[in-house]
C-alpha cells in the first residue's frame, strides 16, 4: 500500500477481457454501404464460427438473417444495412469492448504480486445456463397445477398485509407490463380460512399438508373448494411455493428438477431434463463449435416458451493474469485524490430528509418493524422519491466557486487545444474539500489496463483509464455474478463485507435475495450465498432456519447519523448486501430497496471526477492524476444532429464540420451510460451506425480512445482488458453497534397517540420563518396567560419539514381543553391572521417519542423540562429584543447547552461532552470566538457561568426556575443509563431548535463552542496541576 494513500487494495482482483484481440483482423471491416460489400461483410462475419456462435447466443433473429444470407436466399437491402449495422455493433463489442455479455468478453480472476505475468490463451470456457425469465415463464403456470402443487412447499409471503377485511399484495405480477411501484396494489378477501392458512404457512408447510390443516378447522368447505383457494392463494402471490429457484441456488434448472421428481409423469420434469442434457453438451463444447448444439438446445426450449434469448452464456477466459503491485498503488493513489475532490453534495445522505421524519414520528434508539415503517397509514411510509419514479440525481456541483474553478480548468484547456488536464497538487489544492474530516468511502475500481508489452507493465510504463459509470460502492457488485464460474473471488468478497460492515463491532453484513420487477434481472443476481445471515423478501424463505430474516424479522432504528437494520431474533445490526450491480430503483419492493440503502447510506457511493456546472460544455479535456485517467475527453453531439432527417450525405456533411469546429478525433467511443461503441468516423457504416445511435439516444456522449490511443493492449494480447480491484479506506470509520442491550421494538400498540379532543391539544402554526421569533417573544405569552388556568404543561418547538411552522402542545382536562383554551386560540390565531403574522394553523395527534425519552416513566418529567426550557426561551428571546442579552446568539445557546448538560448529567458531564462532541470540521466556530467561550465557564469549579453573558442576571434565574423542573427528569435518567445519552442529546437539539431555529451547521457550531470550552477549562486545570 502507498504511505500517502487513503486506500488498501485488496488482495484479489477480476479481470474482463473481449473476446477478440485487435492483432488480427477477425473479419475485414466494410467501409461502404451498397448492398454488395455489406453482404460481403455479413457474409465474411458469418464464416468465423466464433462470431457466428457468439451473434446466435445474442441474437436469434441476427443469426437466422445470416442462415438465409449463407443459403443464398435474398435479403431486401433495408434489412441487409439493418444487420450489417448489428454485425458493426457485435463486432467492435467483441473486439473493444470487455464488459463480459454472452461471447463477447468474459472474465477471469486476478491476483496482486511483485511480478506481472499475463498469458491469455486459446481455450476459453463457457458457462450455460437457463435464461431467468425464461425458466419463470415455464414454471409459472406449473406452480397452480394441481399435479405439481400437492408436492411443493409454500409458505406466506413476507410482504403481504392487512387492511381492513382485505389481504393485500403491494405489487402487480412479476412480468406485469403494469409492475413498479409498490402503491400498484392486488387484493384478495381476509376470510377465516385465508388467515388460518397464513398464520399456518409462516414456515415452509407441504401443500397437502396445508389442505388437510384447513379442512379440519373448517370441516363445512370441501377439499375441492380449499385447493381452488390455495391454488388462487399461489395464483397470487400471496402464497409463494418452493419451485422457484433462489438466487443463491447451485443451478436453477436443478433446482427445478429436484423439485418436480417426486411428481409422477409430469411433461416438464422429462422436457427440461432434455434441456439440462443439452445445456451440458453445449457447455462442453469448445467456444465457436456450439452452435448446432445451442440450435437444439433453443428449439427444445421454446417447445416450452418461446423467446428470443433462453440460453444465458457466460465466458471463462483461458488466462492467467497477475497484475504488479504497482497497479493497485497507483489506483490508491488516484482514489485518494479523487476523494479529496468529491463536491460535497455529491456525499449528500440520499435517506437524510427520511431519517429525520423518522426520528420525528419515532425517536431515536428505537427498533421500529419494517412493515410497520413502511405502512403509509400506520407508519410514516417509504421515502417521498420512492413514490414520485426515479430517484431523483444528486446535485452535481459544490459550490459556486468550485464551479468557477472547474470552468476555468476547463476552457484554459480550450484555448490551449489541450486534450489533457493533469491534477497536480496546485490543481487539488484548490478543489479540495477542506476541513470535513470525512473519511472515505469504499469503491469498487473497474479500469482499463493499457500497456504496450508485458515489460512495461513491469516498469510502470502503463495507463489505467477509468470510466464515468464503471465503479461501483458495494462488495462484490461488479463481480459476485460470475462466482460461480469464479469460486476463488465468494470467500475473498465475503471476507471484505464484513470487514465493511464493521469486522469486531458486532455488525454483520445479510445476504439479500429479493423479489424483482423483471424476472430477466434474475440473471443478474445469481450468486452463492456468501453470509451467513440474509435478508429474504418476496421469495420463498424458510424462517426456522438459523440466520434466514424475512421482512417480519427486521426492524428500522435511528441514530443521530444514520439509520441502521436490526434483526429482531437478537437485536443484531444487519447491513444487508446484494452482491450484483443491480440498479434496485424501481426494481424491488421499497422494503427490499429500503434495507439496502440504508446499509449503503454507512459508505457513501462518490463519483471519481464531477465537471458540475461544466458538465454541459461541448467538449471537456481528459482528466489524469499520475498514471490513471479519472475521465476521458468528452465531446457532446450537436442536438441538431440527432434530430435531423436529412439525407445521410446531407448529415455526414453536417457531422463533419461540427467535428472540424471541435477538433473530433478520427477514433471514438460512442457512449450512453456504460454502453461504449468504438467507432471509426472514416467508415460510412460506422457513420451509419452513429447516426442510428444519436437517433435513439440524443444524450449520447463520444470519448477518446483510451488514452487517446497513446498506449495499447499488447500487454494482454490486445484484448481490451479492465481490472476490478476493490479498494477499502485505510483507516474505516468504525460504525459502533454498541455494547449494551439492542434497542428495543417498539410495535404500534405500544406507542401512545394522543387525537385531537383527548388531553392533549396540539397546534401546528404555520408562519414564515422570519416571523418566529416575533411569535415566540411577544404573542405565544398571550396565549399562554389563557392557558395557564387549564394545562398543567406545555411546550414548544420550530419545525421546517413541509412549510416553515411553530408546534404547540398542552395538556390537561379534555373537557377544559376544549372549552376554554380552544376558543382561546381561535381568537388568538384570528387576530394574528389578520394582522398578516401566521397564516393557519392546524391540530393534529400528538406521538410523544416515549423511548427516545427514557420511556414510560419518564416521559411526563422529559415534557415538564420542555415546559420549562420553553418558558426559559420565550424570556430569553423576550431579553433578546429588548437589548438586554445581546451576546451572539452562538455563545448564548452553548450557555444553555452547558446548564442544560450539568444538570442533567450531573458528574463526569465534562468528560461526557468532549466524548459526544468529538473535535472535528465545525472546531473553527470556537477558535473565531474563544476569548468568550472559555469565560462561559468558571474558572475554578469549571461549572457554567451566566454571568460571562451578557444580561447574565436574568438569565441565571431563568437557569434556576429551569433547573427545577430538569432535576426530577435527571434522577429518571440516571437510573437507566442505556438511554440518558440518547435523552440528553434529544433535549440539547430540542433546546436548540427553540432557541435558535432549525439551523443544523449552526446547531453543529454551538456544539463545538460547547467543546471547545469545556477542553480550554481542562487543559488550563491540567496546566495549574503541574
Amino acid at each position: 500500500m502507498s504511505e500517502e494513500a487513503e486506500f488498501r487494495a485488496a488482495g484479489f482482483a477480476m479481470a474482463r477481457l473481449s473476446a477478440l484481440s485487435t492483432i488480427r483482423e477477425v473479419v475485414r471491416p466494410a467501409h461502404e454501404s451498397g448492398s454488395a460489400e455489406l453482404s460481403a461483410f455479413l457474409l465474411d462475419a458469418a464464416a468465423d464460427p466464433f462470431i457466428r456462435e457468439a451473434v446466435a447466443v445474442s441474437s436469434a433473429s441476427l443469426d437466422a438473417l445470416l442462415d438465409k444470407l449463407v443459403s443464398g436466399v435474398p435479403v431486401e437491402p433495408k434489412r441487409l444495412r439493418s444487420a450489417a449495422l448489428s454485425m458493426t455493433r457485435y463486432i467492435v463489442r467483441m473486439t473493444h469492448r470487455p464488459t463480459p455479455f454472452g461471447l463477447m468478453a468474459g472474465v477471469a480472476a486476478a491476483r496482486l504480486d511483485d511480478e506481472p505475468k499475463i498469458r491469455i490463451g486459446a481455450r476459453h470456457r463457457k458457462h450455460a445456463r437457463v435464461d431467468m425469465a425464461w425458466l419463470s415463464a415455464v414454471i409459472r403456470p406449473w406452480e397452480t397445477a394441481p399435479a405439481v402443487l400437492e408436492h411443493l412447499r409454500v409458505v406466506a409471503n413476507d410482504l403481504c398485509f392487512v387492511r381492513g377485511d382485505r389481504l393485500i399484495i403491494p405489487y402487480a405480477p412479476p412480468g406485469d407490463a403494469n409492475w413498479g411501484l409498490d402503491d400498484r396494489e392486488r387484493t384478495v378477501r381476509h376470510t377465516g380460512a385465508v388467515r388460518l392458512a397464513l398464520a399456518a404457512a409462516g414456515t415452509p408447510i407441504r401443500h397437502a399438508d396445508l389442505v388437510t390443516h384447513v379442512r379440519e378447522a373448517f370441516p363445512g368447505i370441501g377439499e375441492a373448494v380449499v385447493r381452488r383457494m390455495l391454488a388462487g392463494l399461489v395464483e397470487h402471490d400471496v402464497l409463494l411455493t418452493d419451485l422457484r429457484p433462489p438466487a443463491t441456488a447451485a443451478d436453477p434448472l436443478d433446482h427445478v428438477l429436484q423439485r418436480l421428481a417426486s411428481v409422477n409423469d409430469h411433461p416438464g420434469h422429462a422436457a427440461l431434463g432434455q434441456v439440462r442434457v443439452l445445456l451440458d453438451v453445449y457447455e462442453a463444447t469448445p467456444p465457436g463449435k456450439g452452435r448446432e448444439v445451442l440450435r437444439i438446445a433453443a428449439g427444445a426450449m421454446r417447445a416450452l416458451h418461446v423467446t428470443d434469448r433462453p440460453v444465458h452464456v457466460d465466458l471463462a477466459m483461458d488466462a492467467d493474469i497477475v497484475l504488479p503491485w504497482a497497479v493497485a498503488e497507483e489506483l490508491e493513489r488516484a482514489a485518494a485524490a479523487a476523494w479529496r475532490l468529491v463536491p460535497a453534495s455529491a456525499l449528500e445522505d440520499p435517506l437524510a430528509e427520511y431519517r429525520t421524519a423518522f426520528i420525528e414520528r419515532y425517536g431515536v434508539g428505537v427498533g421500529i418493524p419494517l412493515g410497520e415503517v413502511l405502512d403509509q397509514s400506520a407508519g410514516i411510509g417509504p421515502p417521498a422519491h420512492y413514490l414520485s419514479g426515479p430517484e431523483p440525481a444528486r446535485r452535481d456541483t459544490g459550490s459556486e466557486e468550485r464551479d468557477l474553478i472547474i470552468g476555468e480548468i476547463a476552457q484554459r484547456a480550450a484555448a490551449q487545444d489541450a486534450r489533457e488536464v493533469v491534477l497536480d497538487d496546485a490543481v487539488i489544492e484548490r478543489l479540495a474539500r477542506h476541513g470535513d474530516g470525512r473519511p472515505p468511502g469504499f469503491v469498487e475500481m473497474c479500469v482499463q489496463l493499457l500497456a504496450d508489452s508485458e515489460e512495461d507493465l513491469r516498469t510502470g510504463r502503463f495507463g489505467l483509464v477509468a470510466s464515468p459509470y464503471s465503479q461501483r460502492y458495494r462488495p462484490g457488485s461488479l463481480s459476485g455474478r460470475f462466482m460461480r464460474i469464479l469460486p476463488e473471488l465468494g470467500p475473498a468478497v465475503a471476507g471484505l463485507a464484513t470487514e465493511l460492515a464493521g469486522d469486531g463491532t458486532g455488525v454483520v453484513p445479510a445476504q439479500l435475495t429479493t423479489l424483482l420487477g423483471s424476472s430477466r434481472d434474475l440473471n443478474v443476481v445469481q450468486v452463492p450465498r456468501l453470509t451467513d445471515q440474509t435478508v429474504r423478501i418476496g421469495v420463498f424463505a424458510d424462517r426456522s432456519r438459523p440466520g434466514v430474516l424475512t421482512v417480519e424479522d427486521l426492524a428500522i432504528a435511528a441514530h443521530p447519523d444514520r439509520l441502521s437494520v436490526l434483526s429482531l431474533r437478537d437485536g443484531t445490526e444487519v447491513v444487508p448486501e446484494l452482491f450484483s450491480a443491480l440498479n434496485v430503483a424501481a426494481r424491488v419492493p421499497f422494503a427490499a430497496r429500503l434495507v439496502w440503502e440504508i446499509g449503503a447510506a454507512r459508505m457513501p457511493s462518490w463519483p471519481l471526477w464531477s465537471w458540475g456546472a461544466a458538465a454541459r460544455l461541448p467538449r471537456l479535456p481528459r482528466v489524469r492524476h499520475g498514471r490513471t485517467v479519472l475521465i476521458p475527453a468528452r465531446w457532446r453531439p450537436d442536438r441538431r444532429l440527432a434530430g435531423s432527417e436529412a439525407p445521410f450525405e446531407d448529415w455526414r456533411r453536417s457531422f463533419e464540420a461540427w467535428r472540424r469546429d471541435w477538433s473530433v478525433p478520427g477514433t471514438v467511443e460512442a457512449a450512453v451510460l456504460d454502453q461504449r461503441l468504438r467507432l471509426d468516423l472514416g467508415s460510412e457504416l460506422h457513420l451509419r451506425v452513429l447516426r442510428d445511435e444519436l437517433r435513439r439516444h440524443p444524450d449520447l456522449k463520444l470519448y477518446e480512445k483510451p488514452f487517446g490511443g497513446e498506449i495499447g493492449t499488447g500487454c494482454t494480447g490486445g484484448h481490451a482488458t479492465e481490472v476490478v480491484i476493490a479498494l477499502r479506506p485505510a483507516s474505516p470509520r468504525r460504525v459502533q453497534a454498541g455494547t449494551g442491550p439492542p434497542p428495543p421494538v417498539i410495535g404500534r400498540n405500544s406507542r401512545p397517540v394522543h387525537q385531537p379532543g383527548g388531553e392533549w391539544l396540539y397546534l401546528k402554526v404555520y408562519a414564515a420563518a422570519r416571523r418566529h421569533d416575533e411569535i415566540i417573544a411577544h404573542h405565544l405569552p398571550l396565549l399562554l396567560e389563557r392557558a395557564g388556568s387549564v394545562a398543567d404543561r406545555w411546550f414548544f418547538m420550530r419545525y421546517h419539514d413541509d412549510r416553515p411552522h411553530l408546534r404547540l402542545r398542552f395538556h390537561g382536562e379534555p373537557a377544559a381543553l376544549n372549552s376554554t383554551l380552544l376558543p382561546a386560540v381561535h381568537d388568538w390565531a384570528a387576530g394574528l391572521a389578520a394582522a398578516g403574522t401566521i397564516q393557519h394553523i392546524v391540530i393534529d395527534a400528538y406521538r410523544p417519542e416515549v423511548t427516545r425519552y427514557g420511556g414510560t416513566l419518564a416521559i411526563e418529567a422529559a415534557e415538564g423540562l420542555f415546559g420549562a426550557d420553553s418558558d426559559a426561551v420565550i424570556a430569553q428571546l423576550g431579553l433578546r429584543a429588548k437589548g438586554l442579552l445581546d451576546p451572539p446568539m452562538e455563545l448564548l445557546a452553548a450557555a444553555n447547552v452547558l446548564d442544560l448538560v450539568e444538570r442533567l448529567h450531573g458528574e463526569g458531564w465534562q468528560e461526557w461532552i468532549l466524548a459526544t462532541f468529538p473535535k472535528g470540521s465545525h472546531h473553527p466556530a470556537f477558535q473565531a470566538g474563544r476569548r468568550a467561550a472559555v469565560r462561559l465557564l468558571t474558572a475554578g469549579s469549571g461549572r457554567p457561568d451566566a454571568a460571562a453573558v451578557a444580561g447574565g442576571d436574568e438569565l441565571a434565574g431563568l437557569w434556576l426556575r429551569r433547573g427545577m423542573l430538569a432535576a426530577p427528569y435527571a434522577r429518571i435518567l440516571s437510573e437507566r443509563p442505556g438511554t440518558r445519552d440518547t435523552a440528553i442529546r434529544s433535549v440539547l437539539h430540542l433546546h436548540h431548535n427553540r432557541l435558535a431555529g432549525v439551523d443544523p451547521e449552526g446547531e453543529a457550531d454551538v456544539y463545538a463552542i460547547v467543546r471547545g470550552a469545556v477542553q480550554a477549562h481542562l487543559d488550563r486545570k491540567r496546566h495549574e496541576s503541574r
